[in-house]
């Protein structure tokens, strides 16, 4: 992974920080990588008009999915309540002389395995992401201005929001090799082919949480409020 480092108390210097001995350490000035990487930060950013376009379209599916996660649930609730039932009376008919024990035994197992299947697919359907378009929204608005929140900032906000959007960074020499995470690499696709919307996918995937430990981040959001 490439990472900005301070020399001397002011020279900003890149290198490779060669964690898995497969690099040759080499340092390179931050003048010379500056220019590079903010052009790389530039094929990330949308303009207003299509930041508002993906967040409606997420916003559609977030609809639709939600009223699927609620039918979803009514339903497996009222499935829950019946098994319940079932074995109530089950354990009724047992004490009553109407099935042996060994039946009993064999409708509780059943009836309790489906019980733990239930619990987990109330629980993942409880769980899902439903406001994963205004996370969607938060990470395309960073990434409008993401070159102008490398260039203006610190060395550490710098190699944050390096982490954040590249994987495997390399110098190779002194050219500069990357690798874009995802949902920014799904940006760059869009901006080349306006029908390239694989968007639910690469957000679904996204941590929202690092965005809120990011300091230029909280920044932009009281700038924004101000």
């Amino acid at each position: 992974m490439v990472t900005p480092e301070i020399h001397k108390g002011r020279y900003v210097y890149y290198s490779c920080t060669n964690a898995k001995k497969i690099c040759k350490r080499v340092y390179v000035k931050e003048e010379e990588l500056v220019k590079t990487l903010s052009e790389y930060l530039d094929q990330i950013a949308l303009s207003e008009e299509q930041i508002g376009s993906v967040t409606k379209y997420l916003k559609e599916i977030h609809e639709s999915e939600d009223q699927f996660h609620k039918e979803s649930l009514t339903s497996l609730q009222k499935e829950r309540d019946k098994i319940q039932k079932r074995l109530s009376q089950i354990y009724d008919d047992k004490l009553d002389g109407l099935i042996d024990e060994k039946l009993y035994l064999e409708k509780v197992r059943e009836y309790k395995k489906r019980q733990i299947e239930i619990a987990e697919e109330m629980k993942n359907h409880e769980r899902a992401d439903q406001n994963f378009y205004i996370s969607a929204n938060m990470v395309m608005t960073l990434a409008a201005r993401a070159r102008e929140i490398f260039e203006s900032s610190e060395v550490d906000e710098k190699r944050e929001l390096l982490n954040l959007v590249f994987q495997n960074l390399k110098l190779e020499g002194k050219k500069m090799l990357t690798e874009v995470r995802e949902p920014f690499s799904t940006m760059i696709g869009y901006r080349e082919d306006p029908t390239n919307w694989r968007w639910r996918d690469a957000f679904r995937t996204f941590n929202p949480q690092k965005l809120l430990l990011f300091k230029p981040y909280q920044s932009m959001l009281s700038f924004l409020a101000s």
